[in-house]
């Protein structure tokens, strides 16, 4: 009989499972119930999919998107597995056609959305086709708790109560706190699971907050400097994405969009476009979602703040799938802020819901929304912040965030806190709050008509920080807010009060310090190491790729690529232990990657042509090729081609090939002169 671990090899190429991948496999092949909570990237589909390969029977995946689908079922089918799904988007025929090969015993594993347990005739097919195993993916959709509660999901406990006979079932998700945990047994019905709670740590993912003074300027930066990366830009709006999307297109990115108010059509192409790296960056809101199963893509930025801190690193954590460096930049402004109040204070409207579930929903949320902006405003170890929220021990630095990588000095901001403490008393004693921006206006002395109306230029603390830039008072205001001294309202438009705390700093004058940064070690974006070899490795997978229809990562990762450069296998043999190539891809594709490094062998074996000039010209040729275009070499592009140049005069200004100029040349959408 095959072992679990002969299957991860033969199927997926992996030698051995991670983390507690083998706990759950094991359970599963027991009979036993089983939750799996392991953030994204940590190989959750491996936990149902191996066993589904090694019992009789058909294994069926409840999953929320239908879009994604597709994706995870090709993936399947190239590593040799029959895997089929059935969703709105197939035909009639199509639907039949899916039906008729799980009767006939030819399919492992089918997805489905969770509406399709509710049709008539839907549960007749188990009646006739043994279920192995029943796999719910995105389980804390199910929980009113969890942030993308599904009313849907709630009848997969009845579907599983009327199956025959109820098969071991496995419920997945990347995030769930103690409380959604519970909720997902319970309304499951999970039998004695099986809890399994892998670690929440990414060390591959570098975190990252800014707050830039122009966002767009900021933004269009980062991407240059990852201009041969592929990644995710989230938005909170969908005016912001197209807002977004046409800035990059008109500095000239290859850049998507994907939000609700798209019809399916131009959702499917433009994410299609982005899985096959038509696109090198897709703009989005969240509606770009759950498991986007693209694993190069290498930087997730959010241009607005996300409403929770699950959200935000279910979303970041689509960086780095497959192990290589990756980055998460979240922009942060107080404006986001806003933003998100408003989105907190109109959700919850469902009248399936109680006024007293609807209010107790809107609070934890916007507790929610508190902890995300304390993360975007912290100056603690950002990594730390994040695995304390989910319950998880971590040292006090990580060294791979923005806030580690930065040199903090400790300041005395006790009389700016009395001041502004001081300033929301005196308000208080008239009657009247107000927001952190009027506040900041107030300290300020801004000299504006609402605050003459209000009568606020009155004030004792009107103007007493006048010296203070505007900025830095609102930065110390998010600090007392932090720290407790002061607290904010909710709703549409938030107020900031006093609190008991508040007495510490105008009665008690007890000192408050606050860490400032002084300088940040210098950190390139992450990135793989890329050769000769991998270069030629990567073409040969896009080649490969077109002729199969398939996205580039399907084929092989860039972490498989890498390995592959480092082994260098000259047989199918060696090819094999390469991690991420099992016998299926190995069978079809092996010969072909196999003889690209026999050539890259023979090539760098070769005695040098005669003369340093020809090894400096062809070392060139390759630093030409491999080095990343500089914003300002795009601005003397754009020169060059209004001029009309004609190519070989501006690839040797450059000092770059051909080919790579005239590629540039096409990707900004400037004029060629040949």
């Amino acid at each position: 009989m095959r072992t679990p671990e002969a299957v991860l090899k033969e199927y997926f190429g992996h030698a051995a499972f991670r983390g507690r991948q083998q706990e759950l496999v094991y359970a599963l092949l027991d009979g036993r119930d089983v939750l799996g909570v392991m953030p994204t990237g940590a190989g959750k589909s491996v936990c149902f999919q191996v066993p589904a390969l090694l019992v009789p029977g058909l294994t069926l995946v409840v999953s929320p998107l239908i879009s994604l689908m597709k994706d995870q079922v090709g993936a399947l089918e190239q590593a040799g597995i029959p895997a089929a799904y059935l969703n709105s988007a197939l035909s009639a025929e199509e639907q039949r056609a899916v039906f008729a090969r799980a009767l006939r015993g030819e399919l492992k594993l089918l997805y489905i959305a969770p509406e399709r347990l509710e049709l008539a005739g839907f549960q007749g097919l188990f009646e006739r086709v043994p279920l192995s195993y029943v796999a719910i993916d995105e389980a804390h959709c199910i929980s009113q708790w969890g942030q993308d509660f599904r009313p849907s999901y709630r009848k997969i406990a009845d579907f599983l109560h009327a199956l025959p006979e109820r098969p071991p079932v496995g419920a997945f998700t990347a995030t769930a706190t103690a409380a959604v945990r519970e909720d997902i047994v319970r309304l499951l019905s999970l039998n004695d699971p099986l809890v399994c709670v892998s670690s929440f740590d990414r060390p591959n993912l570098t975190f990252y907050t800014e707050k830039p003074r122009d966002k767009r300027e900021h933004l269009v930066t980062l991407l240059r400097e990852r201009m041969d990366q592929s990644g995710i830009v989230y938005c909170a709006t969908r005016k912001v994405v197209d807002e977004v999307q046409e800035l990059l297109t008109a500095r000239g990115f290859a850049a998507g969009r994907y939000h609700a108010g798209l019809d399916a059509q131009t959702r499917r192409k433009n994410q299609d476009d982005f899985l096959f790296d038509r696109l090198q960056v897709m703009v989005a809101t969240n509606a770009f979602g759950m498991g986007i199963d693209k694993s190069n893509v290498s930087f997730v930025i959010h241009y607005n703040l996300p409403q929770n801190l699950e959200s935000y690193y279910q979303e970041a954590g689509r960086a780095g799938r497959d192990g290589s460096p990756a980055d998460c930049i979240l922009l942060y402004s107080p404006q986001d802020v806003r933003t998100c109040e408003f989105l907190i204070e109109h959700s919850n409207d469902d009248e399936a819901l109680d006024p007293a579930t609807r209010r107790t929903l809107k609070e934890r949320d916007q507790e929610r929304l508190r902890q995300m902006v304390f993360y975007a405003t912290t100056t603690d170890c950002l990594r730390r912040f994040i695995l304390k929220y989910f319950g998880e021990q971590a040292p006090l630095s990580c060294g791979n965030c923005s806030n580690c990588l930065t040199q903090f000095e400790l300041a005395d901001a006790t009389l700016e806190a009395q001041k502004i403490v001081s300033c929301v008393y005196r308000l208080h004693q008239r009657g009247r709050t107000v927001g952190k921006s009027m506040i900041a206006d107030i300290l300020h002395g801004a000299d504006t008509e609402r605050i003459r109306q209000s009568g606020f230029d009155t004030l004792s603390t009107y103007g007493i920080m006048r010296t203070d830039s505007v900025k830095r008072i609102r930065d110390l205001l998010d600090r007392l807010l932090e720290a407790g001294y002061l607290v904010s309202t909710g709703g549409d438009y938030p107020v900031v009060q006093l609190c008991a705390k508040s007495n510490d700093i105008i009665r008690k004058r007890l000192p408050f310090c606050v860490q400032l940064p002084r300088d940040r070690k210098k950190k390139d974006p992450a990135k793989i190491e890329r050769s000769p070899l991998y270069e030629a490795l990567r073409a040969l997978r896009a080649e490969i790729a077109a002729r199969e229809g398939v996205p580039a990562f399907v084929i092989f990762s860039n972490a498989t690529l890498q390995d592959m450069c480092a082994r260098q296998p000259t047989t199918k043999t060696e090819l094999l232990e390469v991690s991420g190539v099992g016998r299926v891809k190995s069978g079809k594709y092996g010969d072909e990657f196999l003889s690209c490094i026999k050539r890259h062998q023979r090539q760098s074996s070769d005695s040098p042509p005669p003369g340093a000039a020809s090894a400096q010209r062809i070392s060139a040729q390759d630093h030409g090729l491999l080095k990343p275009w500089t914003q300002a070499e795009d601005d003397w592009l754009r020169d060059e081609a209004g001029q009309r140049l004609p190519l070989p005069e501006i690839a040797a200004r450059h000092e770059r090939p051909l080919g790579a100029v005239l590629a540039r040349l096409k990707k900004l959408g400037l004029p060629i002169t040949r």
